[in-house]
């Protein structure tokens, strides 16, 4: 079938679809697969899926994939073939096949390393997620010793094809190589290139009311830490209220008794504190007993039987808008206006997204020919083209592909909680461990969101060692930085912890060894001149040894951000749930700073080498340690607010 071998030697067959041809090409030059469906009967054609499979046979030995869910609650991880599987994810990516072995699932694109092959990692992935959805499936023996076949699958769920005419399917990057983390970032940039990505000029901060008030809260809440943000200029730039302020979900625009002034007011209050105001919303779906849903039915999408369709969420029982109705569009379209121009919200929190992605034959879409995929994207282009271009959008609980392009940031992983770990409900370890492995989104098709910080030690069960994992992992994926406690209930031992993250270093840390499965334990980001951030995390719960200067290259100097001192020569017994994380400079001139407990980015310390000396400024208001290294010597000192001082 192809007369230019591809990646791998593989040879794709398609499976058959009734009344249809299936084309299918590779340009190596491109490494683009390129998939179509001619209907060649005399009828319009309704496919489900296009398959195409090629056998591997080949030992797995050693080998592992890097698998991907579609949305944030979806598991994300590195399976390594043959170890005793981790039990704790929800396992959507695996199915059992009985003698057959079992089968590995990646949503949108896998890296599958085989050592066995002179090039061990294929990287396939979806280039363009706006109109349809795509699997990777791999198959292996019950032992996983050796790599059956792998297949491709095209969701083409809603998609009419009238007879002669051909439907393209999405351009598939088929590539293979050595360097699976280069491959990844191909990938990724490919994709930002193909559907237009948004990427903020700067990874945003804000205080979130939901992780300590949760739907409980109040106008006064707001206010409240308002207060404590302005008195101690808290350094956020945004202050966004959740869910809790609407009367129903779905009327929008009726807040509850708890927001007696009115959104607008609370806005204005807000800009007048010197920040910006943010809004929660979950738009594409309607509670059961929501005034919206009562007045105007057929804005929800219905099933076959043209029945409404519910469900279940932790939003109350739901119906889904129908994005393809013109009704529900001007409705949409009002809301946001609203919100964004007359209530002057300029950030919005757009969850629950990921229900209106309904399968087609499971519903009737107004307009023919409507994909799920399409139905989440026409209703994020509605709200993109009500909003604008200047505000900000965060998706959440949203499929990833069909958002790129329409926001300008994303939560990559599950809830995070006040909690250490329960299973794959809210909870820090679970929500960083899928976060860090969607580091590769960052700042290739928005900015990420690693979901709320929560430092506060009263109403939480995360001690002093789950809370420093937690602002380790957030510093470590470089994305957003939003605060979710109680501000004024902060000790000033806590309120420093986290504002050293503030503002964030933007850059998402890359795994030493992408292979080390589920997820690994230490990270590197690349800050610039010389400088980086190193994370060692213990996602276990047994303490383990740690050689840290394995971590260093020749001639690097670390400092421990949580502890203020110069990292030594010995080993670090790092406790269970506890993180390391090390600011490192790499060779240069001296004196130069090489540590800073007040900002993992040296933010507000004001530096200036004159004639081989340094002077340093605390422009912070509160004490700082600092760490110099001048003539071979490295020197630690405390700086109070304001203070200067020269080194030589």
């Amino acid at each position: 079938m192809f007369p230019i071998p591809l990646p791998w030697n593989l040879e794709f067959e398609p499976d058959a679809v009734d009344g249809a041809k299936v084309g299918v090409a590779y340009d190596p030059a491109t490494g683009r697969l390129a998939v179509s469906l001619t209907n060649t009967g005399g009828q319009a054609l309704h496919p489900q899926e296009i398959r195409l499979v090629a056998e591997v046979e080949i030992g797995a030995a050693a080998g592992w994939a890097w698998l991907h869910g579609r949305y944030m609650q979806m598991d994300a991880l590195v399976r390594n073939f043959g170890t005793p599987a981790d039990t704790t994810y929800d396992g959507r990516f695996v199915k059992d096949l009985g003698d057959d072995g079992r089968r590995y699932v990646s949503r949108e694109v896998i890296a599958l390393t085989l050592p066995a092959k002179a090039s061990p990692t294929l990287l396939v992935g979806s280039l363009n997620m706006s109109r349809s959805f795509f699997d990777i499936q791999v198959d292996l023996d019950e032992d996983e010793e050796y790599a059956d076949q792998i297949a491709l699958v095209f969701d083409v769920d809603g998609v009419e094809i009238e007879p002669s005419d051909t439907y393209d399917c999405p351009p598939v990057l088929l590539i293979d190589g050595r360097d699976s983390l280069a491959m990844i970032d191909r990938y990724a940039r490919e994709v930002a290139a193909e559907m237009g990505a948004r990427v903020p000029a700067h990874v945003p901060t804000g205080w979130c009311s939901w992780y300590y008030f949760y739907n409980r809260v109040t106008e006064a809440d707001v206010l409240s830490n308002l207060e404590a943000m302005q008195r101690e200029k808290h350094p956020a730039e945004y202050v966004q209220i959740d869910d809790g302020y609407q009367s129903h979900t779905g009327d929008w625009l009726v807040p509850n008794e708890k927001f007696a002034s009115g959104m607008a007011a609370l806005a204005g209050r807000i800009r007048e504190a010197g920040y910006k105001p943010g809004l929660w919303l979950a738009p594409l779906v309607l509670h059961e007993d929501s005034a919206t849903l009562r007045d105007h039915p057929e804005f929800a999408l219905k099933t076959a039987g043209g029945n409404t369709l519910f469900v279940e969420t932790w939003l109350g029982r739901c119906a889904v808008l129908d994005c393809t109705h013109p009704g529900a569009e001007a409705w949409l379209r009002e809301v946001i206006r609203t919100v964004v121009h007359e209530w002057r919200y300029e950030y919005l929190k757009l969850d629950a997204l990921a229900f209106a992605a309904a399968s087609a034959s499971l519903v009737r879409y107004h307009a023919p020919g409507t994909t799920a995929a399409l139905n989440l994207r026409r209703g994020l282009q509605i709200i993109r083209e009500a909003a604008g271009d200047e505000t900000f959008i965060l998706g959440c609980t949203c499929h990833f592909g069909p958002a790129v392009g329409l926001v300008d940031a994303m939560r990559v992983g599950p809830d995070v909680k006040e909690t250490w770990f329960d299973g794959t409900n809210p909870s820090a370890k679970h929500a960083m461990r899928m976060t860090l492995q969607r580091n590769w989104m960052h700042n290739r098709w928005w900015a990420n969101d690693p979901d709320c910080l929560i430092v506060r030690d009263t109403d939480t069960s995360l001690d002093a060692r789950e809370t420093r994992f937690l602002a380790t992992a957030v510093a470590l994926s470089g994305g957003m930085v939003v605060a979710s406690d109680d501000l004024a209930k902060l000790s000033p031992a806590r309120r420093e912890l986290a504002l050293a993250l503030f503002p964030p270093p933007g850059v998402a840390a890359e795994p030493y060894d992408p292979s080390d499965g589920p997820v690994p334990s230490a990270w590197r980001a690349d800050l610039g001149e010389g400088r980086f951030l190193v994370g060692i995390l213990n996602w276990t719960d047994e303490p383990r040894w740690v050689v840290a200067t394995e971590y260093l290259r020749p001639g690097e100097v670390a400092f421990d951000l949580w502890s203020g001192r110069v990292l030594g020569m010995g080993d670090i017994l790092l406790p269970p749930h506890d993180a390391v994380l090390l600011q490192v400079a790499g060779r240069g001139p001296t004196p130069r700073v090489v540590g800073d407990t007040g900002h993992i980015t040296y933010a507000g310390l004001f530096q200036r080498q004159v004639s081989g000396r340094i002077q340093v400024r605390n422009d912070l208001d509160r004490p700082r340690t600092i760490a110099v290294e001048a003539r071979g010597r490295l020197l630690e000192a405390e700086l109070a607010p304001g203070e200067m001082r020269w080194f030589d």
